[in-house]
């Protein structure tokens, strides 16, 4: 016989991974929509966060529902706890996604980051949709040793902001492009960063190790 809390813990994580394949979708789209000044893609980011909003709502009601009807031990409840932290942190990289998306549209027609730079953000880009695939299979999985590698793939886009930081006093840019780039750059790498929060909250609940956060 199914016992139905884990089969409610299990629909918990489907929850998440719902999550997370909407955040693949949200940086894949934005990304592009980035190199592209695609104001039509940056607007559907835009407008589909509220379906990354609406299940972390959904996230938060079956925790309560866990919590208030029945007795965890203690591994189920390092899951149901995680499962807040991986909620909000997930949340989070949807806004950020929204946050490149919104750039596009606010600098339209014009483009907002030179082509000098069109290949650093390509990079960032394609590194932050990685991060965010491999951040689905973790949370299907339960993979504990993917998730403890997660700040390896992190260091990529920790790499390319320095990089972009260390080119802007040479590249001659205006203030306000200048601010741009180095605000887009910061998008892309707090994105890595809740990935890597992410990736520590499954193996907590996994393993019982805690992972200090230094991000």
């Amino acid at each position: 016989m199914v016992n139905p809390f884990h089969q409610h813990l299990d629909e918990l994580n489907d929850l998440l991974v719902a999550m997370a394949r909407r955040v693949v979708s949200a940086i894949d789209r934005a990304s592009a929509a980035l190199l592209e000044g695609d104001t039509a893609a940056a607007e559907a980011v835009v407008s589909e966060d509220e379906q990354v909003n609406a299940l972390q709502f959904r996230v938060d009601d079956r925790i309560i529902e866990l919590m208030t009807q029945y007795d965890a031990v203690a591994s189920d409840l390092r899951f149901v706890l995680g499962a807040v932290r991986i909620s909000v942190d997930l949340e989070r990289m949807g806004d950020l996604a929204k946050h490149v998306a919104k750039s596009v549209l606010l600098r339209a027609p014009a483009a907002v980051i030179p082509d000098s730079l069109r290949a650093d953000f390509a990079a960032m880009g394609a590194a932050a949709v990685r991060i965010a695939e491999k951040l689905v299979g973790i949370l299907e999985e339960q993979d504990q040793l993917q998730a403890s590698q997660m700040s390896l793939d992190d260091d990529e886009l920790d790499a390319l902001q320095a990089r972009i930081h260390a080119q802007l006093p040479s590249l001659g840019y205006g203030p306000q492009t200048a601010a741009d780039v180095a605000l887009l750059a910061r998008f892309f790498e707090r994105f890595g960063d809740h990935a890597v929060r992410v990736s520590h909250q499954v193996v907590y609940a996994v393993t019982g190790d805690v992972h200090l956060d230094r991000s």
